[in-house]
């Protein structure tokens, strides 16, 4: 047991050098929660089952929570390894993307989606966007200049996603359901009608919501890569 005087030898030389927090790895920790998130939204596109959605809103609140506590760790910390203005937009930055994955989420329950190939393929590029921006976090923490291949690949990640989604609306308005309920329009009573067309402004949301989760992976790839260049 330590006596009252190294106590206080100890407290006074936590004031006089207090310890830095490592945000580096705190980021980390939130790409993974998001990389986890998204292999949860995996599983529930697979299964509409309760546990998919529950494991999804799990690490949705877990992320944001330590967001928060991230950003209340940096409004009373004096000094950080790395430029405040680049933490707080990387919290931002993150959370953000969290966002998207909720509403994508939401929009399939309430509005009675079931998945398709298009939204499974959409989610699993997130998700490998979400575990390189983890892994580069990582990297950045040791070596900043190794971390510039992995917010490479965050910003594919974007890409790719924006070539499903626009494959994706090409095939709702020429695919074979579309060609099948404009040649038999005259057979279709006006329920069915309305109903295709419904179907497809319903789908075309959740892929609007799962492009702009997309794009705001690629906003966090982007700060990973400035900061490669910044401090590597």
């Amino acid at each position: 047991m330590s006596s009252p005087k190294e106590s206080f030898l100890v407290r006074l030389w936590h004031k006089v050098f207090p310890q830095v927090p490592d945000f580096q790895a705190l980021i980390a920790r939130q790409c993974r929660l998001l990389e986890q998130t998204l292999k949860a939204l995996e599983a529930f596109l697979e299964d509409a089952q309760d546990v998919h959605v529950s494991e999804v809103r799990r690490c949705i609140e877990s992320g944001r929570s330590l967001g928060r506590d991230g950003l209340d760790l940096l409004h009373r910390t004096f000094i950080t390894r790395i430029d405040r203005e680049d933490i707080y937009l990387l919290l931002n930055r993150v959370d953000h993307v969290f966002d998207y994955a909720e509403t994508s989420m939401r929009e399939l329950e309430v509005l009675g989606v079931s998945a398709d190939t298009s939204m499974k393929a959409m989610v699993r590029q997130l998700r490998e966007g979400a575990a390189a921006l983890t892994e580069g976090f990582d990297h950045f923490r040791k070596q900043p200049e190794l971390a510039e291949p992995y917010a490479e690949r965050a910003r594919h990640a974007e890409r790719e996603v924006e070539a499903l989604y626009r494959d994706a609306l090409a095939e709702m308005f020429a695919g074979d359901d579309y060609h099948s309920a404009t040649s038999n329009a005259a057979e279709l009573s006006g329920k069915e009608c309305i109903e295709f067309v419904v179907d497809r402004i319903k789908r075309r949301e959740v892929y609007r919501h799962l492009s702009n989760a997309a794009d705001r992976l690629a906003h966090v790839g982007e700060a990973l890569h400035d900061l490669s260049v910044k401090y590597g």
